[in-house]
């Protein structure tokens, strides 16, 4: 009984430290749907496959709004810590994040899927991958005083597929999304 105990409470710290980690980012990712329309990323222009760069859904607007909550959740993380570089960690991990989501839909795109279209584990991790790239290219983990460990990145991935699932289907039940995926 005394390991399992052990277990749950190890497994709790490392769920509650990964998000701590990628809150940052999951704002990111998360707030672009608050932007009802915008002007689209790509202008409307198409590759020479004749279809649409990235498409409607990634907008300019939306890629600020994202960087904006992102990079909030880092100010008030800077305010709790008393340590400043906890923005630049989260504008950082933010553009990381949506550029992740703008690299799937353009490999959406090629691959012939729309707007809106499901792609499994794609639209779950793309955002989460680059944002993990970016923050450890950067060496800026070191300053914060935070490590992005396989074991946060593993469980990371397992959250951001459970938590965009439940995230989506609420933004859709509040009419925010047209469709639950």
């Amino acid at each position: 009984m005394a390991e399992l105990y052990r277990f749950l409470l190890d497994l709790t710290r490392i769920v509650v430290a990964t998000i701590y980690i990628y809150f940052p980012a999951m704002a990111a990712n998360g707030a672009p749907v608050f932007i009802a329309r915008g002007t689209p990323m790509d202008l409307g222009r198409k590759l020479f496959d004749g279809r649409r760069i990235l498409g409607d859904g990634k907008t300019f607007e939306g890629f600020f709004i994202g960087v904006l909550f992102g990079t909030s959740v880092g100010a008030i993380y800077a305010v709790h810590t008393d340590n400043p570089w906890f923005m630049p960690y989260a504008l950082i991990l933010s553009i990381g994040a949506l550029l992740g989501d703008v690299m799937s839909a353009f490999i959406k795109r090629r691959i012939g899927l729309q707007r809106g279209e499901p792609a499994p584990v794609l639209d779950q991790t793309s955002f989460l991958v680059i944002a993990t790239v970016a923050v450890k290219f950067s060496g800026i983990e070191y300053l914060v005083g935070v490590e992005i460990t396989v074991i946060h990145y593993i469980t990371g991935v397992a959250l951001s597929i459970i938590l965009h699932i439940a995230t989506n289907y609420g933004a859709y039940r509040l009419g925010l999304k047209s469709v639950p995926w």
